[in-house]
């Protein structure tokens, strides 16, 4: 059997132990005295109003269930054959347009800077979308040419019009 003996510890130890005793026997009382003058934060029992429970028409039971047993949700009779509606990938609306890629860095070599566009569209060959490096005037994306490549932005044009792609930029702190 495991016996404790208190007087065997040194004295700062045999002070530490009577001091948590005596802290977990305070704890003990008041949280007695606590319960027993009624400081809790429970309401008395006598204050809850009882309200009896309605059901709408609409939440009746009954109603539901002779609505879902009219007709059989499982079975179709033979012969009648479901139409199955093609998902259509939200990708496929973005070929050919400039939200197709994303920019997702800006390298400089030399005197030329390149911007790196990932196609979120996944290729059909290797199934891993690879990196295409651009500099000014390369083709993006249908007429989408890059315009001017700056330290955290691309500029791209179709015609008249002119779009700015931004790399992410942190927070100032």
């Amino acid at each position: 059997m495991l016996r404790f003996n208190i007087a065997k510890l040194p004295l700062h130890e045999q002070n530490l132990y009577k001091l948590i005793a005596f802290a977990v026997s305070a704890a003990f009382i008041l949280g007695l005295l606590w319960v027993l003058l009624g400081f809790s934060d429970q309401a008395p029992t006598g204050d809850n109003e009882w309200q009896q429970t309605t059901i709408g028409a609409s939440d009746d039971p009954l109603t539901q269930f002779s609505v879902l047993s009219e007709k059989s949700r499982w079975f179709t009779p033979a012969g009648a054959q479901l139409a199955i509606q093609p998902v259509e990938d939200p990708l496929k609306a973005l070929e050919g347009k400039p939200e197709s890629l994303r920019l997702t860095g800006l390298v400089t070599r030399g005197d030329k800077t390149y911007a790196l566009f990932l196609p979120l569209i996944a290729s059909t060959g290797t199934g891993k979308p690879a990196i295409r490096q651009l500099t000014e005037g390369d083709a993006l994306v249908g007429d989408w040419v890059v315009e001017r490549i700056s330290r955290n932005q691309v500029e791209i044009r179709q015609g008249d019009e002119v779009r700015t792609l931004k790399m992410y930029q942190p927070k100032a702190k």
